[in-house]
């Protein structure tokens, strides 16, 4: 036979069938307690979390139960397998990944791209100003000239 134990609603104990109070508010929850002193807890407000011999109290701040040390599963670390991308086969891809792993040389390369970048703005610059300088139309006359409406000084 199957005995059926009701759990305390403050203190999460098991309730034994015929023990234990129920209490039912005005808003239609029930309540199972299973001693007075935990009744008016409840009804004083308390949280059992604050109660330091409620189970709940207890799991919060791990307490009692003793786990056993679980052994974590440790994977195999798969190798990523480098493909070749548009323009570049695995060989070079290699080549640009070893070239990374010394530092001195990611500066040196990182420096002399830099470089690059700066010069082929300063051309590109030098370039554009020449553009604007040629593109001006030479004023013959002059603009903002007060005077009657239509008429401009040559």
């Amino acid at each position: 036979m199957v005995i059926k134990y009701n759990t305390c609603s403050f203190s999460e104990n098991k309730i034994a069938p015929g023990h234990g109070l129920k209490y039912c508010e005005v808003n239609g929850k029930t309540h199972m307690f299973i001693t007075k002193k935990v009744h008016r807890l409840y009804l004083h407000g308390k949280k059992p979390l604050t109660i330091r011999w409620s189970i709940k109290w207890r799991t919060s701040h791990k307490k009692g139960k003793v786990e056993e040390a679980k052994k974590k599963v440790i994977r195999q670390k798969k190798e990523r397998q480098v493909k070749a991308i548009v323009g570049l086969s695995v060989e070079e891809i290699n080549k640009i990944k070893e070239s990374f792993k010394n530092p001195k040389e990611v500066d040196a390369q990182r420096f002399k791209y830099a470089q690059e970048i700066k010069e082929k703005r300063k051309k590109y610059l030098e370039k554009v100003k020449k553009l604007r300088s040629d593109n001006r139309p030479k004023d013959n006359y002059s603009k903002n000239v007060k005077g009657h409406k239509g008429l401009s000084k040559h």
